[in-house]
């Protein structure tokens, strides 16, 4: 099975890649990049001018949607309104979701949804040759010094392969 080639993002993929000082150059990869209309207003840090100028698209979820997000949010109180949102349009838009939210990934993967954190953006932009190794190690290591919370093993993979 091959990956969509349309992603749809949470909101604290876009901080941790505004942090690492990698945000423009993430709209290189060969992907469109989507959130929903709901996320708009969360965007602060980085803002939502930079975002959609970048290439940062929004997509409205619909009436059927809407009436299952509602669904969706009473069975599972602990994910927002907006990363509920990001799950139902990557399942519309049949797209991987990329989020940093434990408990989405979990549900997203429990719905057959592809998903993926900041980690991956990161492999992708050294793969696609968007971003030198050392650079992305660089890149990770400004996320984690700004309080990324994400796996201690798997960024020790990561700057072991990509060795400062």
């Amino acid at each position: 099975m091959t990956l969509p080639s349309v992603l749809v993002t949470d909101t604290n993929i876009w901080i941790d890649l505004e942090n690492g000082k990698i945000l423009a150059a993430v709209f290189h990869l060969p992907y469109q990049f989507f959130t929903t209309d709901f996320a708009v207003e969360e965007f602060i840090h980085p803002r939502w001018a930079t975002l959609h100028e970048l290439g940062l698209q929004t997509c409205d979820l619909g009436p059927d949607n809407v009436l299952e997000l509602v669904r969706l949010k009473q069975i599972h109180r602990r994910l927002s309104t907006i990363d509920l949102a990001a799950l139902l349009l990557a399942g519309t838009l049949n797209a991987c979701l990329v989020t940093g939210d434990r408990g989405l990934n979990e549900l997203a993967r429990l719905q057959g949804i592809h998903v993926h954190g900041v980690l991956w953006i990161l492999d992708e932009m050294v793969i696609h040759h968007i971003l030198p190794a050392n650079q992305a190690a660089i890149a990770l290591r400004k996320m984690l010094n700004q309080g990324a919370r994400l796996p201690v093993g798997e960024c020790q993979m990561r700057f072991d392969r990509w060795s400062l």
